[in-house]
């Protein structure tokens, strides 16, 4: 009797102790109702369009349903020009008939990616968390999954939550492989990784609903994007530093234990306080490394410092709503609680 008594008081202890965590980003959001509408744009498309009236007669369908998002296919992925152009069906059925990648890979996004709903539901839980924290701001009218032709990840259009799901076929996959390494080199094709989607999905959101710079010096810039890292953090708290960066484990590796040499030339270069726009690409935008550090350093170290500094911050001031952490204007001020762990 005892013996079991002590099982029962562990067991109860143990629930405690998971039910009390000490992280603050670790909230109920069972009560937040969250249920999008999702769109198909990629499932849509076709190779086998037939005539060029048929062709023309599903253009003006995909225009009147996806509207601006349906212009950017047509005009920025595919170059074709204009939806709106008579001639349309012509050139896509000519397109369909003669361009590789249409052939290759719209049919393996619309197998691989055919059920959509596992990825649906983790999008639709991290913005249960923007609604528990921002309660007063929208959230998407739709998710809609569309082909880029590898342009982009995730973007907001007209307030749908839209996702380019070629970008997540994998590294691996055959297609991605024979993909051109000078139009896309191998670093860019490492991130073309499912474990990527959902935290770009939600990022995508966040940079469209809360990215805010009040400055033009470079600080201002990476306490900007620090503090996106850290709505990252509050939307998917369970969610891994690499997963939300873009990282792999050797990447995210490499960032922690190089934090303070990091630091080091960040300050010794002086580019801190510089208005230099070039920073942004060097150390913010993506590519193989940052420019400024060791080769073998990840890209956006600019950003992964932010997110350090933006983290002291707000563990210096628990009391900080997340409403005015995105609102505090000063990124000196947040500066301020920074500690390069030297």
């Amino acid at each position: 009797m005892k013996l079991n008594a002590i099982r029962i008081f562990t067991v109860i202890a143990i629930s405690l102790l998971i039910g009390c965590s000490s992280d603050p980003l670790i909230v109920d959001v069972s009560d937040q109702n969250v249920d999008l509408n999702l769109k198909r744009m990629d499932q849509e498309l076709s190779i086998d369009l037939g005539s060029a009236k048929e062709a023309k007669e599903l253009n003006d369908k995909l225009l009147a349903e996806y509207g601006i998002l349906y212009e950017l296919y047509i005009t920025r992925f595919l170059e074709e020009g204009s939806a709106h152009d008579p001639m349309i069906g012509e050139y896509l059925v000519r397109r369909s008939k003669t361009d590789p990648l249409m052939i290759e890979v719209l049919p393996k996004i619309q197998s691989q990616f055919s059920d959509f709903s596992k990825y649906k539901a983790e999008i639709e839980e991290g913005l249960k968390h923007c609604k528990y924290y921002f309660p007063d701001t929208s959230l998407p009218d739709n998710i809609v999954t569309f082909f880029s032709y590898f342009n982009a990840p995730a973007m907001v259009v007209n307030n749908d939550l839209c996702i380019s799901i070629e970008m997540y076929l994998g590294p691996e996959n055959e297609s991605v492989k024979k993909l051109p390494v000078q139009d896309f080199p191998q670093f860019f094709k490492n991130k073309l990784d499912e474990k990527y989607l959902v935290g770009n999905a939600i990022k995508a959101w966040l940079l469209e609903r809360f990215y805010l710079h009040t400055g033009n010096e470079f600080l201002d810039k990476v306490v900007a994007a620090g503090k996106i890292m850290y709505l990252m953090d509050a939307m998917l708290p369970e969610v891994s530093e690499g997963i939300k960066m873009g990282y792999s484990e050797e990447e995210i590796l490499w960032a922690k234990t190089n934090e303070v040499m990091v630091w080091e030339q960040m300050v010794v270069q002086e580019i801190l306080y510089s208005k230099d726009d070039v920073l942004e690409a060097s150390w913010i935008n993506d590519g193989p490394n940052t420019k400024g550090l060791p080769a073998e350093s990840p890209s956006k170290m600019g950003v992964w410092m932010g997110w350090q500094m933006v983290k002291d911050f707000m563990a210096s001031n628990p009391e900080t709503t997340l409403t005015e952490l995105v609102n505090e204007p000063n990124a000196k001020r947040i500066l301020k609680h920074y500690d390069s762990k030297n």
